[in-house]
Formats: C-alpha cells, sequence, structure tokens
C-alpha cells in the first residue's frame, strides 16, 4: 500500500519534467526553416509550429558546401528566430548550408541546417493541374516557396483569343471565378510568382488548357442582396421534376466548399445567406439532386457583397416652407445601420427637385456631404417636388436607391403687415400735423405772446374781483362814471355808487340811471 503511494508521489513529481521534456522535443522537431532574397542580403526565418519559443537560445553559421577546411561563419541575427548574410560576404560560385543550434531549458542541444544557394532566382510553379468538377474550376499548383511575401499570378485565355485576364491567388490553390468564364469553351492557363519585397517576377509556367464545364440545372442563379439580407434563389420546374432535393456550398480559394447553414437538402428555390460577410468575394455553388432522374447537377454563381448589394432609399424626406426659402431635410437609409455599409465610402446626398407644372419642368440636382438643404427665392402658389438617394463620393456608380417622391405647395403672399405697416405711418404723420396746429392754437389762447394790462395781472390769480374797488379802465381810456352791475334780486333798488342819496327806498327799476353830481334826466 505504502510503495503504490510513494510510486505515485514520484510520478506526479516526475510529470512536469516528463512534460517539459515532450514538449521540447515535440515543438523543436518540426522546425522550419525559410530563405528570403534581398537587394543585398539573404536572410533566414525559422520557427517551431509556427511559434519562436522565448526560452529556447539559438545560435546560427553557415559555411560552404563540399568545402571542409572552411570554417563557418556566423550569421548575424536581426530579431529573434531570424539572422541575415550581406552578399558580400557570400562566394556566389559556391552553394551554403546553414546550420541553427537550439538550446532549450533544460539544456538539451539540437542541431538543424538547410542549404541554399546565394544566386537562386525566383522560379515558377510546378506541377500546375487545373480540376473542373462540380461546375467549378480549381488551379492547384506547387512552388519552391520561399516565403510569405510570394504571391501568384494566374493568367488565362480563351483557346482562340489572344485577350488575357489575370487573377491574383494567396496560396496554391485557386478557383477561377464562375463569370469570368464561358461554358462549354476551352481555355489556357499559366502561372507565375511574384515577390513583394524584392519585387522579382518569375517566368511563367508552361500552359495548362481545360474545358470550362457546362452549367447544369438549377437554371437562372440569382443573388437579391438588400442591405444585410441576402436571398439566393434559383428555377427550377416542379411539373417535370416535383420532388427535388437542393444544397447551396461556399467555395473557399483556399480549401474545400462549406455548406450554408439552413440551405442543406432543402426542397425551396431560395436560400438565406444572410451569414455571409460583407467584406469578401464569394463563390455559391447549388447542386441539386432529381430524384425523378436519379441525377445530380450543380451551377455556381459569384457574389461580391460590398459590389452588388442593393442599398435601401433614404427612410424619409422632409419638406418645409418658411418665408422665401424651401427646407429640405433627407433621412439616412435603413441600410446604414450596417457599419460596413456605412463606411463602405464617403457618403454623399443626392437631392433632385423641381416644380410641379402642366409644363416639362427643369430638374436641379444639388449634392451636399450633410442631409439638409435649403432653397433660396421659392415663389408664391407653386408646386415642388423633390427625390433624394445617397451615392458614393468616390464611386459614381455605387449609390443607394430613391427614395420616394415628396411634394409641397407653397402659400399665396399676404401683403396685410404691409399695409398694417403703411397706415400706421399715415395716421401718424397727419396726427402729427394736426397736433401741431392744435398746440398753436392752445398756445395762443392759453400762453398768448403779448402780455396782459397790469390791472389784469393784479387782479387774477389772487383774490375775488370786488368791482367797487378795482377799477378795468386802461389808464389812457377817457374817464367816465364808475358802474357795475350788481346781480342781486330784481325787486331791489339800484343803489348809487357813492352811496350818498339814501332817501330814495325801495323803489322799483324806472330805468333812468343818475350820475354822480349830476341831475336826473
Amino acid at each position: 500500500m505504502r510503495e503504490d503511494m510513494a510510486g505515485r508521489l514520484v510520478a506526479w513529481l516526475l510529470l512536469p519534467v516528463m512534460l517539459i521534456v515532450a514538449t521540447e522535443t515535440n515543438d523543436l522537431e518540426t522546425i522550419e526553416i525559410l530563405f528570403e532574397k534581398s537587394p543585398n542580403s539573404v536572410s533566414a526565418l525559422w520557427d517551431w509550429n509556427y511559434e519562436c519559443p522565448d526560452e529556447v537560445t539559438y545560435t546560427a553559421a553557415y559555411k560552404k558546401l563540399g568545402a571542409p577546411d572552411n570554417e563557418s561563419q556566423e550569421c548575424v541575427t536581426t530579431e529573434q528566430c531570424s539572422c541575415e548574410i550581406p552578399y558580400g560576404l557570400l562566394d556566389h560560385s559556391h552553394n551554403y548550408t546553414l546550420l541553427i543550434n537550439a538550446t532549450t531549458p533544460g539544456g538539451k542541444i539540437l542541431l538543424y541546417s538547410k542549404d541554399f544557394d546565394p544566386n537562386c532566382k525566383i522560379k515558377p510553379p510546378t506541377d500546375v493541374h487545373v480540376n473542373t468538377s462540380d461546375a467549378l474550376v480549381i488551379v492547384t499548383f506547387t512552388t519552391s516557396k520561399l516565403s510569405y511575401i510570394e504571391e501568384y499570378n494566374i493568367t488565362f485565355r480563351r483557346n482562340d483569343s489572344k485577350n488575357e485576364k489575370s487573377a491574383l491567388a494567396q496560396s496554391g490553390i485557386y478557383i477561377i471565378p464562375p463569370n469570368e468564364l464561358l461554358p462549354e469553351h476551352t481555355y489556357c492557363l499559366k502561372v507565375n510568382v511574384y515577390n513583394k519585397q524584392t519585387m522579382e517576377l518569375s517566368v511563367f509556367s508552361p500552359e495548362e488548357c481545360f474545358m470550362a464545364p457546362a452549367r447544369g440545372p438549377p437554371d437562372n442563379l440569382r443573388m437579391e442582396a438588400l442591405d444585410s439580407t441576402y436571398l439566393l434563389n434559383w428555377d427550377w420546374d416542379f411539373d417535370r421534376s416535383p420532388n427535388p432535393t437542393f444544397t447551396v456550398e461556399k467555395c473557399h480559394t483556399f480549401d474545400s466548399c462549406a455548406k450554408i447553414k439552413r440551405c442543406e437538402n432543402i426542397t425551396t428555390t431560395q436560400c438565406d445567406c444572410s451569414e455571409l460577410l460583407f467584406i469578401g468575394n464569394h463563390i455559391l455553388r447549388v447542386s441539386v439532386y432529381d430524384s425523378h432522374r436519379q441525377e445530380k447537377s450543380a451551377n455556381v454563381i459569384q457574389f461580391h457583397p460590398s459590389q452588388d448589394t442593393v442599398i435601401s432609399p433614404p427612410k424619409d424626406l422632409k419638406m418645409g416652407i418658411k418665408g422665401n426659402k424651401l427646407f429640405i431635410n433627407v433621412s439616412a437609409p435603413e441600410g446604414f445601420n450596417n457599419s460596413n455599409i456605412y463606411h463602405l465610402c464617403d457618403w454623399l446626398t443626392h437631392l433632385e427637385y423641381w416644380t410641379k407644372s402642366t409644363q416639362n419642368s427643369e430638374v436641379t440636382v444639388q449634392e451636399s456631404n450633410k442631409p439638409f438643404f435649403s432653397i433660396e427665392s421659392k415663389e408664391a402658389s407653386t408646386t415642388y417636388c423633390a427625390k433624394a438617394k445617397m451615392t458614393c463620393n468616390n464611386n459614381s456608380n455605387r449609390s443607394s436607391l430613391y427614395g420616394e417622391e415628396h411634394c409641397i405647395t407653397s402659400g399665396s403672399r399676404s401683403y396685410l403687415v404691409a399695409w398694417i405697416f403703411m397706415a400706421i405711418v399715415v395716421i401718424s404723420v397727419v396726427l402729427y400735423i394736426c397736433f401741431c396746429n392744435v398746440k398753436r392754437y392752445i398756445k395762443h389762447i392759453f400762453f398768448p405772446s403779448s402780455n396782459l394790462p397790469p390791472t389784469f395781472h393784479k387782479g387774477l390769480g389772487e383774490t375775488s374781483l370786488n368791482c367797487n374797488q378795482e377799477q378795468f379802465l386802461l389808464p389812457k381810456e377817457e374817464a367816465t362814471d364808475r358802474c357795475c352791475i350788481d346781480l342781486r334780486s330784481s325787486t331791489e333798488d339800484l343803489v348809487p355808487i357813492n352811496g350818498s342819496d339814501k332817501s330814495q327806498g325801495n323803489s322799483q327799476d324806472s330805468g333812468n340811471y343818475s350820475n354822480e353830481g349830476h341831475g336826473t334826466q
């Protein structure tokens, strides 16, 4: 019992060491060495399973092949897992071997080597093959790949024509887009290699000829793509073959075709492919199995969302008139909720507006990077119509659909305000003129320019007038008897002003008046 426990304890203690040794052995035994040529040097790169372990130390050296007495020289490291050999240190009449010593954390030293030719130029691909199956044309080829900075140029032409088409491939497998080939025509292709760093281009490989496959049913493959919704449709004669099953696949340019979800062994003639990425070029294959005829056939279509997607129209267009201006505001399309569509290009708002009348009205076009417009000098009692879409600033052929047409009628112009203003001005002028005359008369009456006689000045405004004491005659006037009117009862006798004759009692007015110092008239 104790021995078993001791054995287990030792096993647990040795397990990390065993894992480290196993990891080091497995990782370092799969080293890959690549060479890159530049105008002034040859660079070597290596890795272990596409990684460069930090815990591994290494040294690199090179020496001539076939020269046993030649000493190895150090390959100067430029960064981790790479080194560089200047052309000036190489003898171009010999080939070389690169030696790499890798030391693991456990102290184990592993040696790797690979030969290289300093005069080696880029070679064309070898073993170019064309496979035509299930409506696809797949090109495969092998190369003496030096590094990841290379790409491959595939050039093909129809056998009875000299016009060539080209395509770039990043790997040794490439599917020619179906819209580039005419079914059942013979084509020939060739491949060369381009090094993006040294800008060297190899010669072409020998031509390989093939016949483009016929495209069987289903027919009329078409993609109805609106914003982010992609619906693949096709035609099928159900009267002739009532029980078919369809399968839709996405064929990559670097591996096999993969079935699209919910589109495997379906009986409808539509597949929702909205899961496809907006960026990229997709080759879709629709295969059909005709149970009535016991046959299988396929057709292919190419779909490029960023170029083929139809963008929805602006959601709304609002118009308003204020004063002498027409204001228009255009809402963004629904598709702009997708960031890929919104950032596809620099979008402009394309507006068209015109006057609606029985005669042909001229259409005015305006474009702006803003969604609103202000149009000057509009006429009264006129109907204006407008519609809008979105266009790419850097691609005139890329635009959204047109939105609905909207119209608005401007009202008749009212001059009421102007008339009221003019009436106020006229009335003000008349009142001013009239007030000036009235003011002059009032001033003349109540505030005369000439002075009143001193007697008036003395009597006015002080006390009540006493006709017996105050004289109202001007100084230079002729002296007359002093008299006054006594507004008493009519039955009372007239009293002389001097009051000397009191013998006449109360008698009625005889109509005769007495003067002081004179007889009776």
